[in-house]
């Protein structure tokens, strides 16, 4: 029986093949869902800090081994949306729906903002800009609307199997 983490792993390449392809073309006002943020996020918020920051720390390889920005900034980015995520819902003694989704709507702004300030710091310049207030709010609102979705695919990559003999 497969390990979570090679199912995390397998789950990843698939919301990674669908940011890359479907989600660049789906543009809701000209702004791409961030749907392997969505899956670090509610990672974290169901399964803590420590599942969310490794949970994000590979998606973000996984991330930018694709992209031309220098490798390590996407795996710092959402390693820290991660762990905010799973930071943030601690304080909640079993958390309702809507307070996880608010959350997750939340820690997807969050999450958004870090990858610029992660660029900024190795020197990248051009990224902090006045567009990155829609893109977060774009991107709160896509992340909300597929958390539920997300939160049953992540519930079932996630989850510890027990192995019987």
């Amino acid at each position: 029986m497969a390990s979570r983490w090679m199912r995390l792993v397998l789950v990843l390449l698939i919301v990674l093949s669908l940011q890359t392809t479907l989600f660049t073309e789906l543009r809701p006002f000209g702004v791409a869902a961030q749907v392997v943020l969505l899956m670090v996020v509610v990672a974290g918020s169901i399964f803590g800090v420590a599942i969310g920051a490794l949970t994000g720390l590979i998606a973000g390889l996984m991330y930018d081994l694709i992209l031309s920005t220098p490798v390590g900034l996407g795996s710092v980015a959402l390693g820290l949306a991660g762990a905010t995520a799973g930071l943030l819902i601690y304080f909640f003694n079993e958390p309702t729906w809507w307070m996880r989704s608010i959350a997750i709507a939340v820690v997807s702004s969050l999450g958004e903002i870090y990858y610029p300030l992660v660029q900024a710091t190795v020197g990248l310049d051009g990224w902090l800009q006045l567009r990155l207030v829609k893109v977060v709010l774009v991107v709160a609102v896509c992340n909300l609307l597929l958390s539920p979705l997300a939160i049953v695919v992540c519930r079932w990559t996630l989850s510890e199997r027990k192995t019987t003999l």
